[in-house]
Parts: C-alpha cells; sequence; structure tokens
C-alpha cells in the first residue's frame, strides 16, 4: 500500500469512529514537519507514518509570492483543498524558518537561520545601498579654506566601521 493509500486508510479509520465525519479530508489534519523542499514538505502523520509532497501553500508553482517554510520539527496544520490526500496544504506553521515575500519586484526574505533579513526590489537593495553609503562615508572629504579635507579622522572611521559591522549582522 502506497503512502497515500495508507493516509487516506488511516484517516477514514479515525473518521469512522465519529459519525460527524462526512469527508475526513477536508479536516484539519495535524503532524510534524520532517523535511522541506522547495514550496513542498513532508510531514508525519502518525508516529512513523509520513507523507511527502505537501504544498506550503495553495499551489506549488516554484512562485514564492508569499512562502512560509516551517522549521524542521515543528508542528503544522495541513488542510486538503479539493477533498482528496493528493491536494495536502499546510494552512499553519507554529514555526516559521523562513519567510518570503514577492510581488511586482519587491522581494522581502526574513530567515531565522541566520537572523538576517533581505530587502530589495528590481533595482536596488537595502543592504547595497547601506554598503555603498559606509563606502562613500569612509572616503568623505570636504573643501576648507586650504583646500580639500583628508579623508575622515580616525574616531569617524571607527564609527563608521560600527554602522557597518552593524548592518550587516541585520542585512543580507
Amino acid at each position: 500500500m502506497d503512502k497515500y493509500a495508507q493516509l487516506a486508510w488511516n484517516i477514514k479509520e479515525i473518521a469512522a469512529r465519529d459519525p460527524r465525519f462526512k469527508n475526513a479530508f477536508k479536516l484539519p489534519i495535524n503532524g510534524i514537519v520532517k523535511d522541506v523542499e522547495n514550496d513542498t514538505c513532508t510531514v508525519e502523520i502518525r508516529k512513523d507514518f509520513e507523507v511527502s509532497g505537501i504544498k506550503l501553500k495553495s499551489t506549488a508553482n516554484k512562485e514564492d509570492n508569499l512562502l512560509v517554510i516551517p522549521k524542521i520539527g515543528s508542528k503544522v496544520t495541513l488542510m486538503s483543498l479539493d477533498g482528496s490526500v493528493d491536494n495536502l496544504c499546510v494552512i499553519k506553521v507554529d514555526a516559521a524558518e523562513k519567510l518570503i515575500f514577492n510581488e511586482n519586484g519587491l522581494n522581502i526574505e526574513i530567515d531565522s537561520t541566520d537572523g538576517k533579513v533581505k530587502i530589495k526590489n528590481d533595482n536596488a537593495s537595502l543592504f547595497d545601498l547601506l554598503q555603498d553609503l559606509t563606502n562613500l562615508l569612509k572616503q568623505l572629504k570636504v573643501y576648507t579654506a586650504v583646500g580639500p579635507s583628508g579623508t575622515p579622522l580616525p574616531d569617524s572611521i571607527i564609527s563608521i566601521e560600527k554602522f557597518e559591522k552593524d548592518f550587516k549582522m541585520l542585512l543580507k
């Protein structure tokens, strides 16, 4: 018996005990995430019974308009999109590893594994803009009464380098 047939049998067995469950596949199913691949995951439904190919969003089309990637080992809630076992989809995640939002050229990624955020669009990235600003500040010169100034003083360079270190700890 393949995994989907086994899952169907298990759900029907549970539902058969309670006549209120007319269509067991439309009920929420809880499980634990065992693996994530692109926009699908493998979930353990019952002890030693896993189902793979479960969608992390309503369509598995590789377009990540809004994608919440669950943490391995976290609890998720699943429902079938059409009442069949073949169309199980994650509808709730207890612990997210990553959130990805892409819409109209805007890309935002929040990654809990490295604690960093990426914000960019088709033309610019926040990380690149701050890096450019840091480089500019390190070379900043102004005109004085006796000609152009030199590069910033050491205490200014220390502050600029701290700014650079801080934004690199937050942004990717």
